[in-house]
C-alpha cells in the first residue's frame, strides 16, 4: 500500500528523475533519512526504477521495429526464451490476442535487419509467423502518469556523438543517479567536464531521464497494445487525436496492415471497455483495430550502447 509521502515522492521524481534525496527532503519538508528509506523501498520493490533513455536514432539506429511473432502450440515461452539474449531486440512482450509475443528490435541499417532475418530469427525453433512493422513517427512516449507532459524533448539533428559522448551515454544508462562526481570519475575526466557534457546531451535530446512507475501500483491492471486500422488520409489525425488521451503511453505510425501502435495502461477490463466504446469509436477514419493484452515483460532494455538487460520470466 502506498503512503501519501510515496505518491509525493513519486510525483516529484516524474518531473526530476535525477533530484538527490537532500532536495526531495527539502522540497517535501522531510527529514532526509525518510525520504531515502522511502526511496530505497519503492526502488527495492519495482515500484520506482530510474533510467536513462537514450534517443536510438541518434545513436545510429534507423531502423525500429515492431515484430509480432506466432509459434507453435505451447512453445511460447520456449521461443521467447531464445529471442531474450538476441542484442537487437530490447522488448520482449508476452501477448494474448493477434499475436503470441511481440518484440520492439532496433537496426542500424538494411544489412544489420538483413542478418537479424536470415540468420538470427530465422534460426529459432518453433516460430510459425512473422510480422513486421517499422515505427517511422512517434506521437507519444510517455511514462508520465501524475502530471501531463507541459513540453516535448528537444532533439538536435545535426548531433555527432564521439567516444566520450558514448562513454556518458553508457555510464548513465548504468547508473542514472549517479552524482556528477561519480560520473567523472568512471569516465576519467573532470568535473566539469562532465558536467557540461551531459547537459549538452541531455539538452539535444540525446538522453533523457525518467522514472519508471509500476502502472499496478497505481491501480492500472490492465496494460494492452491496440493496433489500428485507418483510412489512408486518417492515420496521423487519429493518431494525433489518440496522443492526448489519458491513457495513452505510446503511440506511433507503423508501416503494414496497421497503420497506428497504440500502448495504453487501464485500471481493468471496465475501463478498457469504456475507452474502446465511447473514445476509440468517436475517433473518425479509424476503419477496424485489434487488441493485444500483455500477460508478461520479459525483457525492458533502454540500453542501446552495451549489453542488453535481462529478465527471466
Amino acid at each position: 500500500m502506498l503512503s501519501k509521502l510515496d505518491l509525493m515522492i513519486m510525483e516529484e521524481l516524474e518531473e526530476d528523475a535525477r533530484m538527490p534525496v537532500q532536495a526531495l527532503a527539502k522540497k517535501l519538508a522531510v527529514a532526509r533519512t525518510t525520504i531515502r528509506y522511502r526511496l530505497n523501498r519503492l526502488r527495492a520493490e519495482r515500484i520506482v526504477s530510474i533510467a536513462c533513455i537514450s534517443d536510438a536514432e541518434l545513436l545510429g539506429y534507423q531502423l525500429p521495429l515492431l515484430i509480432g511473432i506466432n509459434t507453435s502450440p505451447g512453445k511460447t515461452n520456449i521461443v521467447a526464451d531464445q529471442l531474450m539474449p538476441l542484442s537487437a531486440v530490447k522488448v520482449v512482450f508476452l501477448t494474448v490476442g493477434h499475436y503470441d509475443i511481440l518484440v520492439w528490435a532496433i537496426f542500424r541499417d538494411r544489412a544489420s535487419l538483413t542478418h537479424f532475418m536470415s540468420t538470427e530469427l530465422t534460426g529459432l525453433c518453433d516460430i510459425a509467423t512473422i510480422e513486421m512493422m517499422h515505427f517511422y513517427h512517434w506521437m507519444r512516449d510517455s511514462w508520465r502518469y501524475f502530471r501531463p507532459q507541459t513540453e516535448s524533448v528537444r532533439k538536435c539533428p545535426q548531433c555527432r556523438l564521439n567516444d566520450f559522448d558514448l562513454s556518458i551515454v553508457t555510464a548513465m544508462q548504468q547508473h542514472p543517479r549517479q552524482t556528477i562526481t561519480q560520473l567523472a570519475k568512471t569516465v576519467g575526466c573532470s568535473i566539469s567536464a562532465a558536467k557540461i557534457n551531459l547537459e549538452k546531451l541531455i539538452n539535444d535530446g540525446v538522453i533523457r531521464f525518467v522514472s519508471i512507475v509500476d502502472p499496478a501500483a497505481l491501480g492500472y491492471n490492465t496494460g494492452a497494445i491496440i493496433l489500428i486500422m485507418c483510412k489512408p488520409d486518417s492515420a496521423y489525425d487519429a493518431a494525433n487525436r489518440l496522443s492526448v488521451k489519458d491513457t495513452a503511453r505510446y503511440v506511433s505510425l507503423i508501416t503494414g496492415q496497421w497503420q497506428i501502435f497504440f500502448g495504453a495502461q487501464f485500471e481493468d477490463s471496465k475501463h478498457m471497455n469504456h475507452f474502446l466504446s465511447d473514445e476509440l469509436s468517436r475517433i473518425s477514419g479509424i476503419i477496424r483495430y485489434e487488441i493485444v493484452h500483455i500477460r508478461n515483460v520479459l525483457k525492458y532494455s533502454f540500453d542501446f550502447t552495451s549489453t542488453p538487460i535481462l529478465s527471466k520470466h
